[in-house]
């Protein structure tokens, strides 16, 4: 359990990088066991959405390794990307790699996600996408899509709402998602909220566009 870092134990090296990552402000403010919980609901949700066992994966901006070095961790048959555009934190990603002795399983790549998805290795190459703070949907959706397979799915991080708020589909609209080929589906509350779109169609070439402009210019 990632959890035996606390509590009086000993922690475990994937504890004490992901402390690391925090302290070198590659992690958000906040305790340190709930985040990790967080990424442990990413496991959990991927784990019983893969059909195969052995999946290819892709977390995209990952940051200081969450969720996927979590992922990578509490998966053994798995097989992730980390796909990280700044340098500093890419260089984190590649020595906690290391460190954790993950380097069959687990590489780091150091790109923008709109190169990454235009590149022939990657492009429809992954089962599964993993968000956690990304970014807006409409930029994570153009930047997913891409590297998805026909029939592979998106697992991203919702932000908190109050117990009366209704968000329907406003964050993750039908008919612009349709332009991706993606198409939203359940939302998961594994102790945290998590939604999960889709891979219904290919990508279409277009997508993604030149690095900066789904920011700029959002499809929704």
């Amino acid at each position: 359990m990632l959890g035996a870092g606390y509590g009086g134990h000993s922690p475990t090296p994937l504890h004490e990088l992901l402390a690391e990552a925090r302290a070198l402000g590659l992690l958000g403010p906040g305790p340190l066991d709930p985040q990790i919980r967080h990424a442990q609901g990413f496991a959990a949700i991927a784990r019983r959405l893969s059909e195969h066992g052995a999946e290819r994966l892709v977390d995209l901006g990952s940051g200081g390794g969450l969720p996927g070095l979590v992922v990578a961790t509490e998966w053994p048959e798995v097989t992730v990307a980390l796909l990280e555009a700044n340098g500093r934190r890419a260089a984190f990603l590649r020595r906690a790699v290391e460190r954790l002795g993950l380097e069959i399983r687990v590489s780091v790549l150091e790109e923008r996600a709109e190169v990454c998805g235009r590149e022939p290795g990657s492009r429809a190459g992954f089962d599964g996408v993993l968000a956690r703070s990304f970014g807006r949907p409409a930029v994570l959706a153009e930047c997913a899509a891409p590297l998805l397979k026909v029939g592979g799915w998106l697992l991203v991080s919702e932000p908190p709402r109050s117990e009366d708020e209704d968000r329907g589909d406003a964050r993750w609209p039908a008919e612009p998602l349709r332009q991706l080929g993606l198409e939203p589906a359940e939302v998961i509350h594994e102790g945290f909220e998590y939604r999960i779109l889709r891979q219904r169609q290919p990508c279409p070439d277009r997508f993604p566009r030149r690095n900066g402009v789904p920011a700029k210019k959002p499809l929704f």
